[in-house]
């Protein structure tokens, strides 16, 4: 074999292993997100299918005939490899539901991942894994010195990998997508079959090849039945999707879904406001009077890191008409789409910082601001552990004015949340103090930090405005238990310590466990004990509430509705079942009966949801044991047929 042949197959096999590698991420990113998890597992079996192909590859390439079987293994590869985006869809579709629950999801996503790359890309990896020490032995014969053929087909491999790794990240994929870019990758599986001399299987799938890239796809992820796209992009960092939907009224929202998306969105737009009917976007609108202490400052000047497709610029310009809002978005398709789908960046004062990254503006810009808004989400729900760091705070801190505001938007389930305390604890750290407030109705938390002065939440409460919708959403801010004050305790963020994305993960992968009603076996009147549960559970002083229930010297229908009531907001959703089931079992004043079964109707959809995500994490499990043990058992027949070849 010519070492020119040799270096040039090699090239192209690491080229054609690397890429399809990084578009296993982006191909099934849609499906599972693309999540560290995500990256694990693609990895994990890409180098386990990498090995157990080098093992079987030495055992062949000590044969005969090794060049003309390393054709035909090449040939296989590029088949199995052009089905990939075709299988993609009903593969995702079948391990990922659309009716999942995003906040209850995770361990069906990480096993769903696990098993489509297993089915998917572990195949295809093995055969190009036994390329590297066939044609090592093909090289030898050439050379009669094994150190000069495994260094010619090492360097080889490893450039045509540093090439992959380069094109499909930054042209391949941003261009040309995932799918396409995974049929190149099997065009070059087969130029390597017929530069081995496979010459006419070669050329015949080829044209089958050809075939395939002409099958129109469609959209990658399609949404759920009432749900239209409007635009679907692969961008260099992620899977955007627009969708639209329209409610019995007629109402059209308009939304950004990043990755998975499932039940969560990345930006909302409605058609007939400019506000979001009370999502957390909503509530940044006061940042200007907690920053004016209750007067909204002259010349107000906002920067938003993390542009949520211009939402954020929306909804301040509708509060505060004239404000200089800053955007900075790390990715330009966000932007082009904000414009496109959501009247974003048009025609307002701010600029627009695209391709930019949160961290290197607020440390390279001299520009000042009233507030600065930190949204900058990736990977559907993580925080970027530098955009969250004691450092990046006290950059933020600098980029502010006297009695300025730093705002987070975190999720969480509670104000005992690992990444809400984590996050609020780290800005404590840098201005002294800060505060979360709990936005209604959502896993949202607001988390505050002010500048040289104590951040009051006080002030809303006499604070007056104008305009319906805004005095709304200052109404929802005026419970003193939906707000909590952080001090500066470790543990605490920083640059060499990013331990962000573990707190998020033990935060999804919680589960309440359903322990039954709460005893009530105290000393106090039931009476007594449910009007003060009935006040600290209005103050939404929910786990106070709990212990108050606790101390009633017996049960009552009435206490166990508090109870489920207070449990079902505190995310425990099966202890709240259990508490409204105990109600009926009081027999409760007739009034009650009704209010109790409709509780528990309303609950049903939301348990039925997590039963859902419960049955398929279990299911993806065996579907994931069940492809690695037939791979394995693939790989052994393999091996027992090789040793046995002459």
């Amino acid at each position: 074999m010519k070492p020119s042949v040799a270096a040039l197959v090699a090239g192209l096999s690491g080229f054609a292993v690397m890429s399809l590698e990084l578009t296993a991420i982006r191909l099934l990113a849609p499906h599972f997100g693309d999540s560290a998890y995500v990256w694990t597992n693609v990895i994990g079996v890409m180098l386990v299918a990498l090995a157990l192909g080098a093992w079987l590859g030495g055992i062949l390439g000590d044969r005969s005939k090794a060049g003309r079987r390393l054709a035909m293994i090449f040939l296989l590869a590029a088949i199995l490899a052009a089905l990939i985006p075709l299988l993609t869809l009903p593969l995702g579709t079948w391990l990922l539901p659309h009716d999942l629950p995003l906040d209850a999801a995770t361990p069906a996503l990480l096993r769903g991942s696990l098993a489509a790359t297993v089915i998917l890309f572990a195949p295809p990896v093995l055969l190009i894994g036994m390329a590297t020490p066939m044609l090592i032995s093909l090289l030898t014969a050439f050379y009669k010195a094994p150190g000069r053929a495994s260094g010619l087909v090492g360097a080889a491999s490893t450039i045509g990998s540093l090439l992959g790794t380069f094109a499909t990240t930054h042209l391949l994929v941003p261009d040309l997508g995932s799918r396409m870019t995974a049929w190149i990758c099997a065009g070059m599986l087969l130029t390597c079959a017929l530069l081995m001399g496979s010459r006419k299987s070669a050329s015949a799938a080829a044209l089958a090849l050809l075939s395939l890239c002409l099958i129109p796809l469609g959209a990658m992820r399609p949404p759920p039945e009432g749900l239209t796209v409007l635009a679907e992009n692969e961008s260099a960092y992620q899977f955007l999707q627009v969708v639209e939907q329209k409610d019995e009224s007629g109402l059209v929202m308009t939304s950004l879904k990043i990755n998975e998306g499932l039940d969560s969105f990345h930006s909302v737009r409605l058609a007939n406001s400019p506000y979001t009917a009370g999502r957390y976007y909503d509530f940044y609108t006061l940042l200007p009077y907690l920053a004016g202490d209750g007067q909204r400052p002259d010349g107000l000047r906002v920067l938003s890191l993390g542009a949520a497709a211009g939402t954020f610029e929306r909804v301040l310009n509708a509060a505060h008409p004239g404000v200089h809002v800053d955007s900075v978005e790390i990715d330009p398709v966000v932007v082009k789409l904000g414009r496109q789908h959501f009247d974003a960046f048009a025609g307002v004062s701010g600029q627009v910082f695209s391709g930019l990254d949160a961290r290197v503006f607020v440390e390279r810009s001299s520009a000042r601001y009233h507030a600065v808004i930190v949204d900058a989400y990736e990977r559907q729900v993580y925080i970027p552990a530098h955009v969250a760091s004691q450092e990046f705070f006290t950059a933020v801190k600098a980029r502010l004015l006297p009695g300025g505001l730093a705002a987070v938007n975190a999720g969480g389930r509670s104000f005992d949340d690992p990444v809400v305390v984590t996050l609020s604890r780290t800005m404590a750290s840098v201005f002294g103090d800060a505060q979360a407030f709990r936005v209604p109705n959502s896993r949202n938390y607001m988390l505050l930090a002010r500048r040289d002065r104590e951040l009051d939440p006080g002030i809303l409460a006499e604070l007056q405005v104008e305009g319906e919708s805004l005095a709304a959403i200052l109404a929802a801010t005026k419970k003193t238990a939906d707000w909590r004050r952080f001090s500066a305790e470790e543990p605490i963020l920083r640059d060499d310590r990013p331990f962000l994305d573990q707190a998020q993960d033990r935060a999804l992968l919680a589960s309440v466990e359903a322990t039954g009603p709460i005893a009530m076996q105290g000393s106090k009147d039931p009476e007594e004990v449910g009007v003060e549960a009935r006040r600290l559970y209005l103050d939404r002083a929910l786990a106070a509430a709990k212990e108050e229930l606790g101390k009633a010297e017996r049960e009552t229908a009435y206490l166990r509705l508090l109870a489920g009531d207070c449990r079902w907001l505190l995310h425990d959703e099966r202890g709240a079942e259990a508490e409204y089931r105990a109600a009926l079992g009081l027999v409760p004043p007739e009034s009650l009966e009704p209010l109790l079964r409709q509780r528990l109707s309303d609950l049903g959809q939301r348990l039925a949801s997590l039963d859902r995500a419960a049955v398929r994490a279990s299911a993806n499990s065996w579907v994931a044991c069940i492809a690695a043990f037939g791979l394995l058992v693939g790989f052994t027949v393999l091996r027992s047929r090789f040793l046995r070849l002459a």
